[in-house]
């Protein structure tokens, strides 16, 4: 009994010409894909990166808001005016209301971005709050 092996040339004329063709196409179609897979993901994770900073800038807005309305609880005469904390602007507008019995401070607390173009039109977080303070007989 006798093997025969296979020969190691190559031949074309059993293969049809377009053969060879298709490979390459499907590989230019999954390149293509690879391609604009990793566009998609790539401009996923910047705008989640922007989103992530915007969230930070937030967290401080809202942590130095409240630290304003504490200092406004203890005095809403000192409390007025405007101060900078961590780049963030801190407006306390206080407007009194004088009634029979005492006087009715309300505030609005507005931070911004100091330097930011935008922030005259944009607040980054606005807090408002009251306090009444009645009158010692």
């Amino acid at each position: 009994m006798a093997f025969s092996l296979p020969t190691a040339s190559r031949t074309t004329d059993a293969r049809p010409a377009w053969s060879g063709m298709a490979v390459l196409v499907e590989a230019m179609v999954v390149l293509l894909f690879l391609i604009a897979s990793l566009a998609i993901i790539t401009q996923l994770f910047a705008k989640a990166a922007i989103r992530a900073q915007e969230g930070e800038r937030l967290a401080r807005a809202v942590a130095v808001a409240t630290d304003a309305a504490e200092r406004f609880a203890a005095d809403p005469d000192e409390a007025a005016g405007t101060t900078v904390t961590d780049e963030l602007e801190v407006v306390c507008e206080v407007v009194p209301t004088d009634t029979p019995a005492g006087t009715l401070y309300d505030a609005t607390i507005s931070v911004f971005v100091q330097g930011d173009t935008n922030s005259a039109q944009a607040p980054v977080y606005v807090l408002t709050t009251s306090r009444y303070e009645r009158e010692v007989h």
